[in-house]
């Protein structure tokens, strides 16, 4: 995406302000249309403001893989386990389930994690674009990931994962137990194997960066409405209209980037994806000294930790229930102890603690390109765990597809109707 205007300017309604949405109404408006941005929340308040902050330009594992598939009794069993189902869910999240397992697959996996690849070889760059052009730069660090294994029961087994970022290209290095010391010394002596990702980087305070980037959209002359979009409607014939509790407004085109919300407005146009909220968890602690350098990865606890301006963030699990039922911390609570053995240093004094709500797809690929039936409507939403990283690059796609531009990316894998 070079910035030249494929169209004439047009009036652009952008549902949601999350990281994607954000994004999309600034290529958007860097192109020179005229762009309206609608979300009710406080900008950096919703599941962007949550995440580890990890630019995983390395991020191309699904969540369904045989691996996964065939730990999940055990998962919902271990009380520190990284999966929890709450039952009464479960007969609304069935169909998303019924394909999880079927992109379990070995064929599905390579094929959709090539499908993620082939987005995340372009991400690190937007980000540089879209951070330079806010004056957001202070607020993303090329450091790199750090994956360490404490047994070599757990190494053995990651070797897939190995094998897998290899055949799509993915650049990694293995490192010995000294050299794990040497790069974190902060870490706990009990790690034996690592291997790091050095392309990818992280975001000192998401929440802050989003901020940010409410305020650089504004002052290049976009609007933000701090409405819920209630429906999309018809007008002449095309979905044109976005109603609010307050009034409507008509557009020449429409971005659906809602996150886990996004759902609920492709069904109003006709179309019924496979989208559902995996509820993310975290937990702010005080830095420790010595600190982390980078997020980190602790492979058999299923934690992140991550060293961001306001304090270490400890993310982990995966919760199914919906976006209404009310958060339950347990879990994320039990890992502080984890985390403290994980790391030297660390008080287990919990600052705040979180829930999220990533917008995630059974196989692990976003929806990406125009809503079915629907010229003028594009869709940029499905991230998942990787929904921070995959932000700028899907709204800078959506751009492109209003400025009628190709956006050097093949969109078939991200159909919304595939």
């Amino acid at each position: 995406m070079n910035g030249e205007r494929g169209t004439k300017p047009q009036r652009v309604g952008v549902i949601g302000g999350g990281i994607t949405g954000i994004s999309a109404a600034i290529f958007l408006r860097r192109d020179g249309h005229d762009v309206t941005l609608f979300d009710p929340g406080d900008p950096g308040a919703g599941t962007s403001s949550g995440n580890a902050g990890v630019i995983s330009t390395g991020g191309i594992i699904p969540t369904a893989t045989p691996y996964v598939l065939k730990r999940i009794p055990k998962m919902l069993l271990d009380p520190y386990g990284p999966l929890t189902i709450r039952w009464r869910y479960l007969p609304a999240i069935a169909p998303w389930l019924a394909s999880l397992v079927l992109n379990g697959m070995p064929s599905r996996v390579e094929a959709n994690a090539r499908a993620k690849a082939a987005l995340l070889d372009h991400a690190y760059d937007t980000y540089r674009i879209l951070t330079r052009e806010t004056g957001t730069e202070a607020y993303v660090k090329h450091t790199g990931l750090l994956t360490v294994f404490e047994t070599d029961t757990g190494w053995r087994r990651a070797q897939w994962v190995l094998d897998l970022l290899r055949r799509c290209g993915r650049n990694f290095e293995v490192l010995s137990q000294d050299q794990i010391r040497q790069m974190e010394p902060g870490l706990a002596p009990i790690f034996r194997h690592a291997y790091l990702l050095p392309e990818n980087g992280m975001i000192v305070h998401p929440g802050k960066l989003v901020i940010e980037l409410h305020a650089a959209f504004q002052r290049m002359g976009g609007t933000i409405v701090k409405q819920n979009v209630q429906r999309i409607e018809r007008v002449d014939g095309m979905a044109r209209r976005l109603v609010t509790e307050r009034g409507s407004e008509d557009f020449d085109s429409l971005v659906v980037s809602a996150g886990a919300w996004s759902k609920q407005f492709l069904r109003q146009l006709g179309t019924r994806v496979l989208l559902d909220a995996e509820r993310g968890y975290h937990i702010m602690l005080p830095q420790p000294d010595p600190g982390l350098r980078r997020p980190v990865n602790v492979y058999e606890d299923t934690m992140f930790l991550s060293p961001m301006q306001h304090g270490l963030r400890l993310t982990t699990g995966v919760e199914l229930a919906g976006t209404e039922a009310p958060p339950d911390y347990t879990r994320a609570r039990r890992m502080i102890k984890r985390a403290a053995r994980a790391v030297t240093n660390l008080e287990q004094r919990e600052q705040s603690a979180w829930l999220g709500f990533r917008p995630s797809t059974p196989n692990s690929v976003p929806f990406i390109g125009r809503a079915p039936g629907h010229a003028n409507v594009y869709c940029a939403f499905g991230g998942g765990h990787i929904g921070m990283t995959l932000g700028p690059i899907s709204g800078r796609i959506a751009a492109d597809l209003v400025a009628g531009r190709d956006p050097g990316v093949d969109l078939s894998p991200y159909a919304v109707d595939r």
